[in-house]
């Protein structure tokens, strides 16, 4: 695991991502609410410095590198290419592993060493993308999901400035035994909800991203957060009702 949201596996010279999101940038430039210039560099500095010292064979990428990215015009258009021509450099194979291939159709989407699937396995790692995959099946030979599409975030208890109690939600790494859920990539895409260390199974393991440092949490001395901090207010699409809550997490 790495700090700079990204997944390094050694012996297949593998280096996993996940959720780009990069169609946020374009888009939110033009908007009123745009986020600061700092908040779109910082993904692509994190790019080119993981491949700059990885050096990888070849990138995976779980979920879209750009929402709708097979139908995107001019800027965005661009802009995909742009991102997608640094994945892959002169001959560099970048996998992407979606739960909605078609998404990733169309004329935006033309490099001939971008890959598109829905299911991939590299030795003994299979990675998949799916957003409500709350069970994952026993693999055989001690062989591990990667998943891209739950971003785990939890509540933390902090000193506020003065001093007071208070609670921090911070983004991180899940192991659960049989699995890896990831975070997403741009550091300000949200989670569905924080994950409670009651409903996590015994062996679970998590680390806490801040800043550019990686850590373990102690999920046995976690503290419930209170109920206000445990559901993301996110914004429902056009013509969809919110789907609530989401499950517990059994593995």
């Amino acid at each position: 695991m790495d700090s700079r949201r990204a997944l390094w596996l050694s012996r297949a010279r593998t280096l996993v991502l996940c959720d780009f999101f990069f169609g946020l940038g374009a888009g939110r430039r033009r908007a009123a609410e745009g986020l600061p210039l700092a908040a779109h560099l910082d993904p692509w500095e994190r790019l080119v410095s993981l491949l700059s010292d990885y050096q990888p064979d070849q990138i995976v990428v779980l979920g879209n590198i750009k929402p709708n990215q097979g139908h995107l015009v001019g800027e965005e258009a661009e802009e995909l290419n742009a991102y997608i021509s640094k994945l892959t450099g002169k001959s560099r194979p970048v996998i992407q592993v979606v739960g909605q291939s078609d998404r990733s159709e169309g004329p935006a989407v033309n490099n001939p060493l971008l890959k598109v699937v829905d299911h991939l396995q590299i030795e003994s790692y299979h990675f998949m993308y799916r957003r409500h995959i709350f069970v994952y099946p026993r693999l055989e030979n001690r062989e591990i999901w990667i998943n891209g599409g739950v971003h785990p975030v939890f509540a933390i208890p902090v000193k506020s400035p003065s001093g007071s109690e208070d609670w921090m939600r911070v983004s991180a790494f899940l192991y659960t035994g049989y699995a890896v859920v990831m975070p997403p990539f741009m550091s300000y895409a949200q989670g569905h909800e924080v994950f409670l260390p009651d409903r996590l199974p015994k062996q679970a393991k998590a680390y806490k991203l801040l800043a550019d440092r990686i850590s373990p949490i102690d999920l046995s001395a976690l503290s419930l957060p209170p109920e206000h901090l445990r559901q993301i207010a996110r914004f429902p699409k056009k013509g969809r009702a919110s789907s609530g809550a989401v499950k517990d997490l059994y593995v």
